[in-house]
């Protein structure tokens, strides 16, 4: 039995009055010049934007017009309901653990520090070394990226967010901008117009 399947004729798509259109795109400013905003899109291409397209249709990921205060748990869920939208994000990179090598040496000299002291001087040692602890971590650093992200989660619950401010590397399959933001550290952010402080 020969059961050829059929080819259907190919088409030409033809863009003419009453085409449906879509767009979603993140640009990178290059340039604004006379009513004219000259962007980069994700794949290099340079075009040419209106002013006003630029202010009617377009989500900054910088400016905002108004301000709000919240939790830890409200800035999370903002963060993760907002996938596809140009925003910026600040948050907390995960800590390092120290070589035992550097722990070990930090200990030492802590201890070495304390022991040729003064007594008066050793006292402040003491209650400097009580507030400000000796760990095997290196604190994390407040990070600020500008991008977006798919709401993509992994394991660990992190979102992968792609920061726009990079330069991608094309000649990968993935797209190499792409960071881990744990929603869980994040510190503000500014979407739709809105900047989002913890409280």
């Amino acid at each position: 039995m020969n059961t050829k399947t059929q080819k259907s004729p190919a088409t030409v798509a033809v863009i003419g009055p009453g085409s449906i259109l879509s767009e979603t795109s993140f640009y990178v400013v290059q340039s604004v010049t006379g009513g004219k905003v000259v962007v980069l899109d994700d794949h290099g291409h340079s075009i040419n934007l209106s002013d006003r397209y630029v202010k009617e249709i377009c989500i900054s990921a910088d400016s905002y017009d108004s301000e709000e205060e919240r939790t830890m748990t409200e800035l999370a869920e903002i963060f993760k309901n907002s996938p596809r939208i140009a925003m910026t994000v600040a948050y907390v990179t995960k800590p390092t653990e120290k070589t035992k090598k550097d722990f070990d040496a930090e200990k030492a000299n802590k201890i070495r520090e304390i022991q040729n002291a003064s007594l008066s001087n050793a006292t402040a040692l003491l209650n400097d070394l009580i507030e400000n602890p000796i760990t095997k971590e290196i604190p994390g650093k407040l990070r600020v990226m500008k991008g977006r992200h798919y709401g993509h989660m992994g394991d660990l619950g992190r979102i992968d967010f792609i920061d726009m401010e990079l330069t991608r590397d094309v000649t990968k399959d993935y797209d190499t901008r792409t960071r881990q933001v744990d929603p869980r550290t994040i510190q503000w952010l500014i979407v739709n117009k809105v900047k989002y402080t913890r409280k």
